[in-house]
């Protein structure tokens, strides 16, 4: 049996990236997902790499700042599979400015988008899960919040908010057997980290100097802790932020 047979999961921003990582990957080990992302046509075309392999899944456009949208796929998973097991948080966006740099309207959109939107998708799945007493939400944070550097301040503050939006999430779930545990990717070759850099092959990037492990990670190497954490065979795990980052946090300088 794969570990997530029977499980309905919903995960943003699952059209690229870690997303999409971990929407294959939970399809594979027998979870039906719902993939709720703004990019119609490669998050479809996700959907559909999933179910020509046999598995069950499909797409909804989704902006997960949007109360409506976020209500719509939340309805759409109970309509189609009957309940929400597992919550993937992944959506996420970053502008590149200094601080003084931003206007309102930048400032707002990135806080809805990593922040806000986690509200909103988490207050309509957690009545769900409390029906049949269990349920797994997942955040994707950032190694931003542990460690940092200039020029993205929106976002670093977001992914810190993510890991104590975690904790006390975690402790207002637990009676209703609901586990809430964030992870903090480190550099990761998504299309967010490398489109930064311009056009740089992965062992070229600018940070592999810096990483003890020598080279960028795979958005399935996020995936598989992910799955781990909706799984069963994490079940003493609530309140947990996980650094997954190839050691570039444990530097001292």
């Amino acid at each position: 049996m794969t570990v997530l047979e029977g499980k309905v999961a919903i995960i943003t921003g699952a059209a690229q990236g870690i997303g999409k990582a971990t929407a294959l990957r939970f399809a594979r080990q027998g979870a039906q997902v719902v993939l709720a992302d703004i990019n119609d046509e490669t998050g479809q075309a996700v959907a559909d790499e999933i179910t020509s392999e046999g598995k069950d899944a499909y797409f909804v456009r989704c902006d997960v700042a949007s109360q409506t949208d976020v209500d719509s796929v939340v309805e759409q998973a109970v309509d189609r599979f009957g309940t929400v097991d597992v919550l993937v948080n992944n959506a996420a966006m970053a502008i590149y400015k200094l601080l003084h740099e931003y206007d309102h309207a930048e400032w707002d959109q990135v806080i809805a988008v990593n922040l806000r939107s986690l509200y909103l998708t988490s207050r309509r799945c957690i009545p769900i899960m409390t029906e049949h007493g269990s349920g797994s939400i997942i955040h994707i944070a950032s190694a931003h919040a542990r460690v940092t550097a200039p020029g993205n301040t929106p976002y670093v503050a977001t992914k810190g908010a993510v890991v104590s939006l975690t904790r006390a999430m975690a402790l207002e779930c637990a009676p209703h057997g609901i586990r809430v545990n964030c992870i903090l990717p480190g550099a990761i070759a998504t299309p967010m980290l490398m489109e930064n850099w311009g056009d740089v092959p992965e062992d070229q990037h600018p940070l592999v100097p810096r990483i003890p492990l020598g080279r960028v990670g795979q958005p399935d190497e996020i995936a598989r802790v992910v799955q781990f954490l909706a799984s069963d065979e994490s079940s003493y795990m609530t309140g947990s932020d996980v650094l997954v980052d190839g050691g570039i946090t444990a530097h001292f300088d």
